[in-house]
């Protein structure tokens, strides 16, 4: 009686978990017929019947495959020295669109249906984001979480609201001011380096800038985040930036379009997840070690530094309760990664594209240089912000650089509700597309020399520069503008005093120019100048 009895709650077992598997493989099949199937045909009904249209996709992957084909083909051209008309060679797939579809467009990526907004009223009204009706895409915060985890840039609604106030009050002007002497230490110690190979060369020395710069901007945010815990945090550093080469990789694929792809367990996959970890765990030893000397000494300061500002801030609220304090040690940890990658992938960017601009405008570059000179003298004296608030011109080619070679050339939001947008009609999931790139090059707004560097443009500030008070917008808009807007563009005009106080250069012939587009603009090939001593004769001519 017994053994049938346990054969029928055997069989019972068996058939209740064999019911419960095919339920859930019927709700999940009818999620993601739903999801994959019906939603993107209702997508492109909805903007088929407002005349909207976009290249033929792949079902599978959208747009993807013939996205990476024509950028792979474009990157391994060399465009003319000089020649700034950037757009067909860093976005060709996107140019194309416009050509045959127009301004206004829609593309797939993988799943997700983007149309394409470039009218700026219309983007206006998207950054406002009046009662929520526009987020960051969730496919977009998918790829970037893999990066950065859940921090500022990766989150939306209340949770992004929670972040900002965390990691706000460390960028504020008059934080970023206290951080001015140690970006120029920074410089100097670059400056030094240099200024031994030009003497060891005789005079004159060609140097690839792109790569000091991208150490600079390294020892920079490690010294501003971290303080005392400076190479421990440079470690992290150089971790990050294998994770965001590696995530550029697998950006390149086209198969990261499917949803679970980044699941997979392929060699890239595992290699991103092991340097993930690594990056969490170095992070959370630094942090612990700041908290643990706090409540050793009994000090009530955290430090000056970003990562002291922001526990400062998050000491500030209720952590008593176990999961708050835990939420509170991930949020520190996502936030460092997040101002590690955009305050540097911003900085570097921006001083790679400024040095090889004034390299080809000699010109320009005396102006800056002599302006300098009246600002800040000779290098015998202590930087300070208040001399950086009065160099005019430096300012003004650092915001042609950013118009010209914008760090991040796209951005995309989601309607979280069904909204009317302009004429059109936007279905809730339906993703908007802002080109950043060729908004800045649109001869429309900024005058028929759009492609050209003048910095004199910029003259009368970033208002008078052109006919729509959005049409320059390198760190976004709105409530999610770049909070560390104010702090890239300091650290650029520290590292600039500096080496303009000390050195003349100008375009190697062995530049290439290649703008190539890979999670950030860069210079693929670099940017070699030949670099001279101000204080040594000058031997590079004749």
């Amino acid at each position: 009686m017994q053994n049938s009895f346990q054969i029928y709650l055997q069989k019972t077992n068996y058939l209740l978990i064999k019911l419960f598997i095919c339920n859930a493989i019927h709700i999940i099949s009818h999620y993601k017929i739903y999801k994959f199937v019906v939603t993107p045909m209702r997508m492109k009904r909805v903007m088929n019947c407002q005349g909207l249209k976009g290249p033929p996709v792949n079902w599978l992957l959208g747009n993807m495959p013939d996205r990476l084909r024509l950028e792979s083909a474009e990157s391994e051209k060399i465009m003319k020295t000089g020649d700034y008309d950037i757009m067909p060679h860093v976005l060709p797939f996107y140019t194309r669109s416009c050509q045959a579809y127009g301004k206004t467009h829609f593309w797939w990526l993988g799943w997700e249906a983007r149309i394409v907004i470039t009218e700026l009223d219309l983007v206006k009204e998207i950054f406002a984001n009046k009662n929520g009706s526009y987020e960051k895409s969730q496919i977009q915060l998918r790829f970037q979480s893999q990066l950065l985890g859940k921090g500022l840039v990766t989150t939306n609604g209340e949770e992004w609201v929670t972040h900002r106030q965390t990691v706000a009050p460390a960028f504020h002007h008059e934080k970023i001011k206290v951080m001015v002497a140690t970006m120029a230490k920074s410089a100097s110690s670059m400056a030094d380096e240099w200024e031994t190979k030009v003497m060891d060369g005789g005079g004159c020395v060609e140097l690839e800038v792109g790569d000091y710069m991208t150490r600079l901007a390294a020892n920079i945010i490690a010294h501003t985040a971290f303080g005392s815990n400076y190479e421990r945090g440079r470690k992290v550093f150089d971790q990050q930036l294998a994770l965001i080469d590696l995530y550029g990789q697998r950006a390149m694929q086209a198969l990261v379009a499917i949803p679970g792809y980044s699941l997979l367990p392929t060699p890239l996959n595992i290699q991103i997840f092991e340097t993930q970890t690594a990056i969490s765990n170095s992070l959370r030893e630094i942090i612990q070690s700041r908290k643990d000397m706090v409540n050793k000494t009994k000090k009530y300061s955290y430090g000056d530094d970003l990562l002291g500002l922001m526990l400062t801030t998050t000491s500030e609220k209720n952590t008593s309760r176990v999961e708050k304090a835990q939420f509170d040690m991930q949020a520190l940890i996502d936030n460092c990664r997040t101002f590690f990658f955009a305050g540097h992938g911003a900085s570097s960017t921006l001083l790679t594209w400024t040095m090889m601009l004034l390299a080809s405008h000699m010109n320009w570059q005396e102006l800056a240089r002599e302006e300098i000179k009246q600002v800040c003298g000779h290098g015998d004296c202590l930087l300070d912000a208040n001399m950086l608030n009065k160099l005019k011109i430096v300012n003004m080619i650092l915001n042609e650089t950013l118009r010209l070679f914008p760090p991040f050339v796209a951005l995309t939001r989601q309607a979280m509700k069904d909204v009317k947008l302009g004429v059109w009609e936007i279905p809730k999931g339906l993703s908007l597309h802002i080109p950043i790139l060729a908004i800045h090059h649109d001869p429309n707004i900024w005058g028929p020399d759009v492609h050209e560097f003048k910095p004199e443009r910029f003259a009368n500030g970033v208002a008078k520069a052109n006919k729509h008070p959005l049409a320059f917008m390198p760190f976004s808009f709105g409530q999610r503008f770049c909070v560390g807007q104010g702090f890239t563009l300091v650290e650029a005009k520290c590292v600039l005093v500096v080496v303009l106080q000390r050195f003349r250069f100008h375009l190697s012939p062995n530049y290439r120019h290649a703008p190539h587009h890979n999670i950030t603009l860069k210079a693929k090939y670099g940017v070699p100048v030949m670099l001279e001593c101000l204080s040594m004769p000058n031997q590079s001519q004749g």
